[in-house]
Parts: C-alpha cells; structure tokens; sequence
C-alpha cells in the first residue's frame, strides 16, 4: 500500500480521492477551510442558498449529472437549463454573445460596428500574438472597445496585451463570419446553441454545493488543516495545526502559485513567483420580493463600462426558484482585481457600498429590499497566460513530479478549465500514476 495524501477538499480533490479509493489504495485528503468544497460550496443564510458566486455544471464528456463518476447524483434532483444571458451595453439589455447579436443595438452603435468589422485585419495565428490582438483582428476596433476589450479587462483584471493567444482556447473561439453576419440581420438563433456554456445543470432545490456531498462520502479528510511547509525530499508535509503528513503519491489541488511557495525549493518558489491571476469578491445579496424586472429573467448580465465597479452580475431565482424562499430572490454580483489590490481592498467599509450605490443607480435594485449581503472572495479566480505561462508550469509539473506530486484541477494546473474538466483531470492523474 503506498502512503497517498490529496491536497484540497474541493471538486478536483474530493475527485482524486474517490480514484484512489477505487484503484485499491488508502487516502488522506488535507483541506485548509473548515467545510469541504472548496469554491463549489453553498451556504444557507436566512431565507437563502448562496454559493460561492455563480457555478453552473456544464457537461460534454459526461450525458447527466448521474453519469458523473463517484458523485452519486441523480437526475431527478437536477435540472437542465438552457442559458439565458446578456451584456449591458449602449444603455441595453444585448444578447450574448454580443458579437453574434449585433442586430440589437441602437442603429448609432451598430452603424461604426459594422464599418470596423469589415475593415478589420486577418486573425493572426502566431504565438506571439496577444489576446488584445486577437480580439481586434477577429471582431474590429469598434466592438472590441465597446465590449470584448473592456469586458474581459475588468473580469480578469489585466491589460489584455500581456495575455497570449492561449488564453482563449474553446472558451473564446475564432470569429465564425457567418454568425456574426447573421447577427447583424437579426438572424442569431443558433448563434448561442454552439457555445460550450450553451446549457448546463443546477439542482432543483438548493445549490451546487450537492456536487460536492457525494464525493465526500467515506473519505478521510482532515479540514482546518493549513499547510505551512512541504520538505521535497523528506516527502513530508506540515500544517498550521502541527501534524505532519508522509507521502510516497501527492494529489495537490491547491493553486500551483500557493503549493510552489510553501515548498523548500527556492527554485519552485522563483518560479511561483512568475505566475500572474486575478482576485473575484463575489455579493451574494438577497432581496425581499421577486428577481428584479431588469433583469428580464437573465440568469446573468455582463457589464463591460469601466466606470461600473462590476464585471456581472447574475440571478440565483432566475436559474432555480429552489435557492431562496417564496416571496425573497437572490443574486451575486462580481468584482475582478488584480491580485495585489485585494489586500489593499476595504470590502464591507469601501468597496460594498459603491457595489450597491452603482446597483441602484442603474435601477437594478432597491437597496431597501436587501435582507443581506454574503462576501465571498476567491483569492485565485482566472489565471493569467501570459506569453511564458506555460513554459514556467511546465517546469514546475516536472520539478513536483520528481518528487512524487501531481498537480490536478483548475488551480493545480493553472489552467482556465470546466467543473467537469477539473474532475476528469484529477481520474486521469490517479489513473496514470497508479
């Protein structure tokens, strides 16, 4: 039997464990907080259920949230809901995705959109090419300054210059000219069925946080367990609490920046230090009465005007009238910061009252109507692919692997992924290592 520990209780963890399980060996997973989760973790406060800001299961490898392995889910207790979102743009509720529905804006905007479109450069297939790049020779510089730019700046809280074309993978394609053209007419109805988040699964009652229970069943898992230091060598590590964890096999899901630094290695630690994300504060706001007519049942609204704190805010009813009371809504609101600005950050005393000052100003809400408001920060929210990104994690993965640690899931690969990403890469992580 070899001694095999799991680093992080959440999705990806919890996943690496049951393989292990199932493969015939013994486990021990370390969690930091004091609940199991990690991010997919949800919360009953008063009249509601909030997560830890909005996470839906999208699904492609697996049919129904059943067929998920170890989770023991059934179909009955989820639903299947088909995505309805838009993005707040010339003083409008636009469909998204905005480039593929450009026929809904006012005639002023869509005039010099159209104009950029055809004047725009060829898509540039190098490497070397930027995000920022990519986006202006895709779309045009008009739709890229009005949207897909100051969009994605503010979600992941960075210059778009310095991120490298991998950055957009499945999850921002290459323009299709043909559904942007459609869109320009009017014509998008299918625009929106061929996105990878196009659908996707929420329970019934409650929250997300029911991915989460069936995993954790039968597993030993130590929570408050902090880790302060990892000897490489030694192949031991130590938490806050004192305990001291052998392993001859690790499964690390914490961010691969946080594990690099908690090492004895001072090249791992160097290399750690290279690894740029950002930080998301996400308001879970619960309100008395129905979801805000605005909204006009969006499950969530992208907000692209810098002067706006938020870069979306979503409807928890709109998705499932099971995550609140009758008579009460909820919703979360998301803020991105650069991951040196959020120690700085006074959330409640600064930073919460322009949230809801900005709400209100848009008539979105009422502060009167709001019965709380939960703070939920997510220290590492999108990583950063920066032009050396994966040359760096590469030499990280190969320094760990030596020494028996196998990084899995979005934080432990660095990587911007799915829920059902995540747990697949921790089943294939245990499958070839064992």
């Amino acid at each position: 039997m070899k001694k095999i520990v799991v680093l992080g209780a959440g999705i990806s963890g919890l996943t690496a464990a049951r393989a292990v399980t199932a493969h015939g060996h013994e486990c021990v997973v370390v969690e930091r907080c004091p609940t199991v989760g990690g991010l997919t973790r949800t919360v009953e406060v008063g009249d509601f259920c909030f997560d830890y800001t909005g996470h839906f299961l999208h699904l492609s490898r697996c049919g129904t949230p059943a067929d998920i392995p170890y989770a023991g889910l059934t179909n009955e207790a989820w639903q299947q809901v088909t995505r309805r979102s838009f993005c707040f743009v010339a003083g409008k509720m636009i469909t998204a995705p905005l480039q593929y529905n450009l026929g809904e804006l006012p005639k002023e905007v869509l005039s010099p959109c159209v104009e950029s479109y055809e004047a725009r450069l060829a898509v540039a297939s190098s490497q070397e090419t930027t995000f920022r790049d990519y986006i202006v020779h895709g779309f045009g510089q008009y739709l890229a300054d009005l949207f897909l730019i100051p969009q994605n700046e503010k979600t992941m809280a960075i210059g778009l210059d310095r991120l490298s074309i991998s950055a957009v993978k499945r999850f921002f394609p290459p323009p299709d000219d043909a559904l942007v053209r459609s869109g320009i007419r009017g014509d998008s109805e299918s625009a929106s069925r061929r996105e990878y988040n196009s659908a996707f699964w929420y329970p019934k009652t409650g929250g997300i946080g029911q991915l989460v229970s069936g995993l954790a069943k039968t597993l030993n898992v130590r929570t408050s367990q902090e880790i302060t230091a990892i000897d490489l060598q030694k192949r031991t590590l130590r938490t806050m609490m004192g305990e001291i964890y052998e392993w001859d096999m690790l499964f690390s899901s914490i961010p691969l920046k946080s594990l690099c630094q908690c090492t004895n290695d001072p090249e791992l630690i160097e290399a750690g230090r290279s690894l740029s994300h950002s930080s998301t504060v996400s308001f879970n706001i619960g309100l008395k009465g129905a979801p805000p007519k605005v909204f006009n049942d969006a499950h969530w609204v992208y907000v692209p005007d810098r002067t706006i704190p938020f870069y979306r805010v979503g409807s928890y009813s709109n998705i499932s009238k099971g995550t609140c009371s009758q008579g009460h809504s909820g919703i979360y609101v998301e803020v991105g910061l650069a991951s040196e600005e959020l120690p700085r950050m006074e959330l409640v005393r600064d930073l919460q009252p322009k949230v809801i000052a900005a709400l209100e100003q848009l008539g979105w809400i009422d502060s009167g109507a709001i019965s709380c408001v939960v703070i939920n920060v997510i220290e590492h929210a999108y990583v950063h692919h920066t032009k050396n990104r994966q040359d760096v994690v590469d030499v990280i993965r190969a320094r760990l692997q030596r020494s028996g640690i196998y990084s899995i899931g979005r934080y432990g690969q660095w990587d911007y992924t799915s829920m059902e990403d995540s747990m697949d890469s921790a089943r294939q992580a245990v499958a070839e290592a064992l």
